[in-house]
């Protein structure tokens, strides 16, 4: 037998978007010419796939351990085609006098073949299909993986007589290496062989449905371990084929021969692979589906078994959940104001997938601004059980859904400001996950989108500053809910002015140390805290003027008690990379306090143990103010919390870096307070006693030194004596607020506050003017560098970077024709 190959012209690679069946794709002809790339599919439930333009693919459900095929990084992925997924070999019979096999996708069909390969991908991100044109012998052969709730992953193959006289074939085809249910995706990666032992595949001949499972659970002590559920595979169409569990039914078809009937398979890896003859008319084609799903039960198993055995109408059933599924992601990305329509299609298609991409990431609200008030219940009693308990019938006074504008009405009569920061933070978002990808396998994912009680799970997580980043354009879609969203943010910050690594619907949670592990280290991310905050506040005074400004006195807000401690400034001078200790005795604490009362427990506690509240200009002020304790004058903000600003290639500068472009964004930061007090009718605030102790002591350093230096060159000394007086004031607030939280609360006037905004105003100008480059342009990241004595602070500039171009056209310093230079 040899192979379908013949000579031809070669074939360009081309991408343009086409119809399909009434439905657009973006096609990539000649894509195999390109070099492997990776791609994801989306899919309306917690269905995930990760594939590569090679085949190669891993994909399940939920997360990881839902892998039906093995969870790999990307560089594997493009290998697995060999040995993992779609398989498919074609004989053609006939008069020929030696028959022709023809391996769709195989790297042996070389350039110069009549073979033509085209990839397409639907414009909504739910069906990718695998197509190959073999001209010399007149077939097409294609498969499509598209997802549906109701049946798992489904591949629908085609194959498909374009020429003029007929073909008979022999058929191979299926998927090799599916995993069984039950085993950690960590053993697969250091005992795959362990794994391999415990394999149990098997097929029920009646059905050709094949259960892949594992005869126990794979654990190291002596006790009984049953794994309850299994993955399965099964095939809708190509009536009389038969199927074998070893992938060796490979060899053997192209010997032309068979495996012995083998119905269980023990030890060994599994795969589902079909066999039998087709005979093709002359435009005629043959379509069959493969299913492919996720941790069964007994009971799901036999229900689908008995399905499939009366299954007349299986084809169209799961034609109908595919489009179905499609539909329900074209609501969900409509309802965030995903779908519009422009003159350039591919403006269409990337805003669509823009869209679609932020609500997997972030979320999107289950039902306009509507609240489900039960949700809302089991959210308060999960924060905190006295607090629940206390306002149970409040709770069942409201109606089973309530718009978020008029639950904040409510929630404020109370009087209770436990249940007015709750409701303020409860964000009825369902379809978020935590990210993560075989091309960053330091994260791991999780898709959550369904309940234990049935239903949709609303919840979310994620680093904080990726969720607050998706939110600012969820939040265009759904600005009732900015105050909410603002809270949320505010309520996870510290009392020294940083937010935690993780955002959850629960609440924070915070990065632990462990020696072991090369990717834990524990820090603050200041990186653009300052900016997503201030458009979600720009955003509310827009949408809703007089808001944010009803919020600024109002005591409804919280700390993120987290247990770190940075140390005093004396200490980071000396050695600023290590700054922030664990304080273990806290973290027990806390843990204690979670355990007691709930998930309030990880906020800050008042003397009297119950959460401590302050109002949002408090709020508003810290992050400031922390950021104007590491302000180092014609320099940038110091990042000297352990972590880098803005992403992992800044780790270096962690330190030693100082960040223009959070100078840049403090600057429009300030203005906007500034804006918002200036048309404020109140003369004083009330604010904790330290934050108050904290403003005067900034304010008298930065007009002391603005007295001083105003329209003259800062020399190292000088530089250095702000630094002392700024960093000394903050760890004399840290000191106090570590050792026994704030003591109370004391008015400040809102003229001091402004006058404060006014001179730091002053410093910020000074530092963008002073980091202007020759070209034109303006430095983003720079390096400190202190003497040996500690009596002087040197600024070093590193090369140019776009974000800090981004940054000073964001900051409002600049007028037009400064703008126009830059860019």
């Amino acid at each position: 037998m040899r192979d379908a190959a013949a000579t031809g012209s070669p074939r360009a690679t081309i991408g343009e978007f086409v119809e399909r069946h009434g439905e657009r794709y973006y096609r990539i002809t000649a894509y195999h010419r390109m070099p492997p790339f990776f791609m994801t599919l989306a899919s309306d439930s917690d269905l995930w796939m990760f594939v590569t333009s090679t085949g190669g693919l891993t994909a399940g459900r939920v997360d990881a351990q839902g892998s039906v095929f093995p969870y790999e990084t990307v560089d594997k992925l493009h290998d697995a085609r060999h040995h993992t997924g779609p398989v498919t070999r074609i004989r053609v019979v006939g008069d020929r006098e030696e028959p022709l096999l023809w391996r769709p996708f195989d790297d042996r069909s070389p350039d110069e073949s009549p073979v033509r390969r085209n990839l397409y991908k639907n414009t909504i991100g739910t069906r990718l299909v695998f197509e190959e044109i073999h001209d010399g012998i007149g077939l097409a052969f294609r498969y499509q993986w598209a997802a549906c709730d109701e049946f798992g992953w489904i591949r629908t193959s085609t194959i498909e007589n374009i020429g003029s006289s007929p073909i008979r074939v022999e058929l191979l085809d299926g998927l090799r290496n599916i995993l069984p249910y039950g085993a950690h995706h960590s053993l697969y990666q250091h005992s795959s062989v362990l794994v391999d032992a415990y394999r149990k595949s098997e097929v029920d001949q009646g059905s050709r449905l094949a259960i892949f499972s594992l005869t126990a659970g794979i654990v190291d002590r002596p006790e009984a371990a049953e794994v309850l559920r299994a993955n399965v595979v099964w095939c809708s169409g190509l009536p009389g084929f038969r199927v074998d569990l070893a992938e060796e039914a490979l060899a053997a078809f192209r010997r032309g021969e068979r495996l012995p009937a083998e119905t269980v398979r023990n030890g060994r890896r599994g795969s589902y692979i079909l066999t039998g003859p087709l005979d093709l008319e002359p435009e005629s084609a043959e379509t069959w589906h493969l299913a492919v799903e996720s941790a069964r039960s007994h009971l799901e198993i036999a229900d689908l078994r008995k399905r499939i055995l009366r299954g007349d109408t299986l084809d169209r059933e799961i034609e109908k959940a595919i489009e179905k599924a499609g539909e329900n992601l074209r609501r969900n990305v409509g309802s965030a104001d995903g779908l519009q329509l422009t003159g350039r299609v591919a403006t269409t298609v990337h805003h669509f997938a823009n869209v679609l991409f932020n609500n997997m990431r972030g979320g999107v609200f289950v039902q306009n601004h509507e609240v489900p008030v039960d949700d809302l219940a089991d959210f308060v009693r999960f924060r905190n059980q006295e607090v629940a308990r206390r306002n149970a019938s409040f709770f069942r006074s409201l109606p089973d859904g309530i718009p978020f504008s008029d639950l904040l009405g409510e929630a404020r009569k109370t009087g209770d400001p436990n249940v007015d920061r709750l409701c303020h933070e409860y964000l009825p978002i369902h379809f978020g996950r935590r990210h993560g990808d075989p091309s960053r396998p330091w994260n791991q994912f999780s898709i959550r989108v369904r309940h234990r009680r049935g239903g949709r799970s609303l919840r979310y997580e994620g680093n904080w500053r990726d969720i607050f980043q998706n939110w600012e354009a969820l939040s265009l879609s759904f600005p009732e809910f900015l105050p909410g969203i603002i809270a949320k943010f505010v309520n996870a910050s510290t009392v020294d002015g940083f937010n935690p690594y993780r955002i959850t619907r629960e609440g924070v949670d915070w990065e632990k140390a462990n020696p072991r592990d090369p990717w834990s280290h524990i820090g603050y991310w200041g990186d653009h805290q300052i900016i997503y905050l201030l458009k979600f506040l720009e955003a509310a005074v827009r949408y809703s003027p007089g808001t944010l400004e009803s919020l600024l006195q109002r005591d409804i807000f919280s700390y993120a008690h987290v247990p770190y401690r940075i140390r005093p400034y004396e200490e980071i001078v000396q050695n600023p990379r290590v700054t922030i200790d664990y304080d273990e005795e806290l973290a027990r604490a806390i843990d204690e306090r979670v355990r007691a009362l709930g998930a309030d427990g990880k906020l800050l506690p008042g003397s009297d143990g119950t959460v401590y509240h302050v109002n949002l200009l408090e709020k508003l002020l810290v992050p400031l103010l922390s950021k104007l304790s590491h302000f180092v004058p014609d320099g940038g903000v110091w990042m000297n919390t352990q972590r880098p600003e803005w992403n992992d290639a800044n780790n270096a500068l962690v330190g030693d870096g100082l960040s223009m472009v959070t100078t840049a964004y403090l600057r429009r930061y300030v203005t906007f307070l500034e804006g918002v007090l200036d048309g404020s009718t109140a003369e004083t605030a009330s604010i904790s006693t330290e934050v108050a102790g904290w403003v005067r002591q900034i304010r008298g350093v930065l007009t002391r030194e603005q007295q001083s230096l105003d329209g003259k060159e800062i020399f190292d000394g000088d530089r250095k004596r702000i630094m002392d007086g700024l960093g000394t004031a903050f760890s004399e607030y840290r000191r106090e607020v570590y050792g026994g939280g704030f003591s109370g609360k004391r008015c400040v006037s809102i003229p001091e506050v402004l006058n404060l905004l006014r001179t730091v105003r002053f410093f910020l100008d000074r530092a963008i003017r002073a980091n202007r480059r020759e070209d034109g342009l303006y430095h983003s990241y720079n390096l400190l560098a202190l003497s040996k004595g500690g009596r002087e602070a040197g600024v070093r500039h590193l090369p140019v970077m776009l974000e800090g171009q981004v940054a000073v056209l964001s900051s409002g310093l600049l007028g037009p024709q400064e703008a126009i230079e830059i860019l």
